[in-house]
C-alpha cells in the first residue's frame, strides 16, 4: 500500500510537489513568525530591563498637590516643585526614611524666587562729551522684553584721569557714571544635603560648612546682624552653572557742548558740580540736554547674561570700544528677605490642543500669578531672616536619557517653539518657563522661611533592586501602596519616560514641551506581552486551518477515483488507507524540508523553534487521519441553480478556500493593526522609541512573514481550485468564448465568494480589534491594506492563469 501511494504521487508529481512545497512553506513560516513575535517581546522586556529605571522609583507629594493637567493626560512637568507650596512636614519625611524597603528618601520644598545682589555696569568715559541713552533687556529665547523705562546720561567734557561732570535724572545712576542693573530673582529651594547627594551624586558639602569665629566673613556677618537681635542666617550654596538672559541697549551720541555755559544758562556757580542745579530747574536742564543734536550716534547691543550668576551680581565695566569686563569695586545692594512665591500655570485643555493664557500682560508677561512675601532686610529691623552664600554647587551633566526621573529642581525644560527655537526663563518669577534651583538651602532654614510642613515633594528610590524587571515593579508597587495608604499623592516615575506636548502659548504662539509620562515601561510590556499573545495564536491557529482547508480539499478532489476504485472492488478501508497514507508521507516531506529550511536559517540557535512545526506535523497527520477517513458526498450533478450555479457546483472546493481567504484578512489585519499601532503609540515616548527601535527588526519580520503565509496560502488554494477546473474553462473555449469572457465570467464568482469572505473577515476584526484597545483607524486601515493586497492577488491569478 505503501509503494502504491509512492507511485500515485510520483505520477502526480507537479501536483504533489507543490502541495508538498506549500506545505513545507507553512511548516517554515509559522515558527518562523511565532519566534519573531517572541524575540521581539524578549527586546522589549531586556530594554526595559536595562534603561527602565531612572535616579528613582517613587515620587511622593502632600495630598492634592496633582495638577489638572497631570490627573487628565498623567503627565508630571521637569520642575514640579518650582512653585510647591508644601504639605509634608520633617517629621513625616523621617517617618518615611525608617521604611525598610526605601533606600534613599530625598526630600526637597520651594522657598521662592529671592533677590540677587544688585549691582551695575560702569560707562566708558570717551574724549568728548557724550549721551548716553539705555534700557535693560531680557528674553525667553523668542523675544525680547524691556525692562523700565529708557535713561539718558549726559557728561560734558574733561580730561582723562580727571572728574568729569556728567547729568541724569535722580536715582538713575549709581557711583561714577555707573547704570544701575534691574534687580533678578532666582529660585531657592531646600533639601536634605546627605539624600540628595546620593540621589543625584552632586556634593553639598559645603551647606554644613563651619564659619570660624574671628574670621573676616564671620565679622561681616556680624557687622549686618548688628542691632537686629537673633536673626537666623540661612545658608545657600548657588549654583555654578546658571545665568539669566539680561542685555542692554545702549545708544551713545557724540555732542558738542559747554559746562561753564550750561552753568550760567541754569544758574550754577563755576566752582559747584551741574548737578547743584536748583530742582525746579532739573526738568528744564535735562530737556535741553535731550534735544542737543548728536554729531554721531552709534547703537550697541551688549550681552550681560554670562556675568550674572545666581545671588551674585558681577560689576562690569564698558571700556571704550564697548567692551564688557569685570570691574573692580563697584556699588552692591541686596534685599535678602523680601521673596516672591508664583502660583502653577493653568493649562487650558482642549482636546487637540492645550493653551496657555497670559496672566498678566505685562513685560516679560507673568503666567503665573506672583505674590510678595517677607519684610525687606535693608528697611525693616524686624526682617525675619538673612541669606548668606556658603559656596557654590555644580549638577552633573545632563545624558541623552531614555527614562524620566524628574528631579524637580535642576533642569530648564526644553521647550521649542515650531521653528526650533529653544525657550529660556526671564528675569521674571511669573515665566513661562520654570526656572530651575538657583540655590539650594537646609530643611530647617526651609522650616523657618515656609513653616511646620516645607516639604513638596520627596524622591524614593526603592532598595534591594538590580534590574527593571516585573519583580521590581511589582517591589515598587508594594512600596508605593503602603505609602498611598499614609494619605499622600504617589506617583510611580520608574519605567516612565519623556513625552512631548503641543502647546499654544500667548505671546509666544505653537511650543513642544517634554513631559514625563508615567508607567511607560509597563504600558511597553503589557502591550507587547498583548501583540505576542495574539500573534502566536493567530500563527497556529492560520496553520492549523490551512493545513485542514489543505485536506479537505484533498478529499473533495479524490472522491471521483474514489468512486471507480469502489466499482473496481476496492474496500472502502483500503482507499482510505491509500489517501492517508499519501497525505502522511507528503506531510512528512513537507516537515523534513521545513526542518531543513529552519535548520540552515540565521535562527537555528534557538532550539525552540523547532517545537511549532513539530506540533504543526503531528496535528496535522492527525487530521489526515480523521478528515480522509470519512468519504465525501459527490458533487451533485442533476441540480439546477437559478443564481451563482457554478459556486454551488464546486462549493465543497470553494468554502475550504474561502476559510483561507477570511482568516489570512483577519492575520493580516489584526497583525498589522497591533504591531503598527503599539509601534506608533510607543514611539510617542524616548523609551518606546528606544525600545522599538531595538525590536524593530522583529516587528518587519513578522509583518513580512504574515503577507508571506496569507499570499502563500491564498495563492496556493486559488490555484487548486484553478486546476481542477481547467477541463470546464477549455470547455467554454472550445465552444466560442473568448478568454476574456472566460475571466469575466470567473472573476465574477471570484468576486463573489471572495467578497462574501472579505466582508466577514472584516466584520470579525472590528469584533475582536476593539477589545485589544485598538483604535477604528488603525482597523480600517489595516482592512483597507488587505482589501487592496488580496484583489490583487486574486486579479493577478485570474488573469495570468485563464
Amino acid at each position: 500500500m505503501i509503494k502504491m501511494a509512492w507511485k500515485r504521487i510520483f505520477n502526480r508529481k507537479m501536483h504533489s510537489m507543490a502541495a508538498i512545497l506549500a506545505m513545507a512553506g507553512i511548516f517554515t513560516i509559522v515558527p518562523l513568525g511565532l519566534y519573531f513575535a517572541k524575540e521581539s517581546k524578549l527586546t522589549v522586556e531586556e530594554t526595559i530591563s536595562q534603561y527602565g529605571r531612572g535616579s528613582y522609583d517613587i515620587l511622593v507629594r502632600p495630598a492634592g498637590a496633582r495638577t489638572s493637567i497631570e490627573k487628565k493626560l498623567g503627565v508630571v512637568e521637569e520642575n514640579y516643585v518650582g512653585d510647591g507650596s508644601g504639605g509634608i512636614s520633617i517629621a513625616e519625611w523621617e517617618e518615611i526614611k525608617k521604611h525598610r524597603d526605601i533606600e534613599i528618601a530625598a526630600p526637597v520644598a520651594s522657598l521662592g524666587y529671592f533677590a540677587g545682589n544688585r549691582t551695575s555696569v560702569g560707562l566708558p568715559l570717551l574724549e568728548h562729551p557724550a549721551r548716553f541713552t539705555w534700557r535693560f533687556f531680557t528674553s525667553d529665547g523668542l523675544n525680547k522684553y524691556p525692562i523700565g523705562e529708557p535713561n539718558v546720561v549726559t557728561y560734558f567734557e574733561g580730561k582723562p584721569m580727571e572728574y568729569v561732570e556728567y547729568y541724569a535724572p535722580r536715582n538713575s545712576t549709581v557711583g561714577f557714571m555707573g547704570i544701575r542693573m534691574p534687580q533678578n530673582y532666582y529660585l531657592l529651594v531646600a533639601i536634605d544635603a546627605e539624600s540628595e547627594g546620593k540621589l543625584t551624586g552632586i556634593d553639598f558639602s559645603g551647606l554644613n560648612r563651619k564659619i570660624e569665629t574671628g574670621s573676616q566673613e564671620y565679622m561681616i556677618i556680624q557687622g549686618l546682624l548688628e542691632g537686629r537681635g537673633n536673626v537666623p542666617v540661612i545658608p545657600v550654596l548657588k549654583r555654578s552653572d546658571l545665568n539669566i538672559p539680561l542685555y542692554l541697549s545702549l545708544t551713545v551720541e557724540e555732542l558738542d557742548i559747554s559746562l561753564s555755559e550750561y552753568k550760567k544758562r541754569f544758574g550754577v556757580k563755576p566752582d559747584e558740580p551741574i548737578f547743584a542745579v536748583d530742582p525746579e530747574l532739573e526738568q528744564d536742564l535735562l530737556e535741553a540736554l535731550n534735544e542737543e543734536p548728536a554729531l554721531s550716534r552709534k547703537q550697541y547691543d551688549i550681552d550681560l547674561s554670562s556675568f550674572q550668576g545666581p545671588f551674585d551680581g558681577t560689576y562690569v565695566e564698558l571700556t571704550n570700544d564697548f567692551q564688557v569686563v569685570k570691574g573692580e569695586g563697584g556699588p552692591l545692594a541686596n534685599d535678602t528677605a523680601i521673596y516672591y512665591t508664583a502660583s502653577k500655570i493653568q493649562y487650558d485643555i482642549g482636546d487637540d490642543l492645550i493653551r496657555v493664557a497670559k496672566v498678566k500682560d505685562e513685560q516679560p508677561p507673568l503666567y503665573k500669578e506672583v505674590k510678595q512675601q517677607g519684610k525687606s532686610f535693608l528697611e525693616d529691623f524686624d526682617a525675619p531672616f538673612m541669606l548668606w552664600q556658603m559656596g557654590t554647587f555644580t549638577p552633573l551633566s545632563k545624558k541623552d536619557e531614555l527614562t524620566s526621573s524628574p528631579l524637580g529642581i535642576y533642569s530648564t525644560e526644553e521647550v521649542k517653539t515650531m521653528d526650533g527655537t529653544t525657550l529660556t526663563p526671564t528675569i521674571s518669577p511669573g515665566s513661562f518657563i520654570a526656572a530651575p534651583a538657583a540655590g539650594v538651602t537646609t530643611l530647617e532654614a526651609a522650616r523657618i522661611i515656609k513653616g511646620e510642613k516645607p516639604i513638596d515633594a520627596i524622591r524614593i528610590r526603592v532598595a534591594g533592586i538590580q534590574s527593571y524587571n516585573q519583580e521590581a515593579q511589582k517591589k515598587i508597587e508594594k512600596v508605593a501602596t503602603d505609602l498611598l495608604k499614609k494619605g499622600y499623592e504617589v506617583d510611580i516615575v520608574a519605567g516612565s519616560s519623556f513625552k512631548k506636548l503641543d502647546m499654544d502659548v500667548e505671546g509666544i504662539g505653537r511650543v513642544t514641551s517634554p513631559w514625563t509620562t508615567l508607567g511607560v515601561a509597563q504600558s511597553l510590556t503589557s502591550r507587547w506581552n498583548t501583540v505576542t499573545l495574539t500573534t502566536t495564536v493567530l500563527f497556529a491557529l492560520f496553520g492549523l486551518l490551512y493545513l485542514s482547508s489543505r485536506l479537505l480539499y484533498e478529499r473533495n478532489a479524490l472522491s471521483e477515483e474514489n468512486k471507480i476504485l469502489l466499482t473496481l472492488g476496492w474496500q472502502k478501508n483500503k482507499i482510505s488507507l491509500r489517501n492517508r497514507l499519501e497525505q502522511q508521507i507528503c506531510l512528512t516531506m513537507a516537515f523534513m524540508i521545513g526542518i531543513l529550511i529552519l535548520f540552515i536559517s540565521p535562527f537555528n540557535t534557538n532550539r525552540s523553534i523547532y517545537l511549532a512545526p513539530f506540533f504543526l506535523w503531528l496535528i496535522s497527520l492527525g487530521f489526515a487521519w480523521i478528515l480522509l477517513n470519512r468519504n465525501s458526498k459527490p458533487i451533485p450533478g442533476g441540480t439546477a441553480y437559478k443564481k451563482w450555479a457554478s459556486i454551488f457546483y464546486y462549493r465543497k472546493l470553494i468554502i475550504p478556500i474561502m476559510l483561507v481567504l477570511t482568516f489570512s484578512v483577519i492575520l493580516i489585519v489584526i497583525q498589522a493593526a497591533v504591531i503598527l499601532s503599539s509601534i506608533l503609540e510607543a514611539r510617542r515616548t524616548s523609551l518606546g522609541a528606544f525600545t522599538m527601535d531595538a525590536a524593530a527588526f522583529f516587528h518587519a519580520s513578522a509583518l513580512i512573514i504574515t503577507l508571506l503565509l496569507t499570499i502563500l496560502s491564498v495563492s496556493e488554494a486559488m490555484n487548486a481550485i484553478l486546476n481542477e477546473r481547467r477541463a470546464e474553462f477549455q470547455m467554454y473555449h472550445a465552444i466560442g468564448w473568448t478568454r476574456n469572457t472566460i475571466r469575466r465570467h470567473f472573476g465574477k464568482e471570484v468576486s463573489a465568494w471572495a467578497g462574501a469572505s472579505m466582508a466577514a473577515a472584516g466584520a470579525m476584526s472590528l469584533a475582536i480589534l476593539p477589545l485589544l484597545n485598538i483604535s477604528i483607524g488603525w482597523i480600517l486601515a489595516s482592512y483597507s491594506c488587505a482589501l487592496i493586497l488580496f484583489m490583487i492577488l486574486l486579479t493577478t491569478m485570474v488573469c495570468k492563469k485563464i
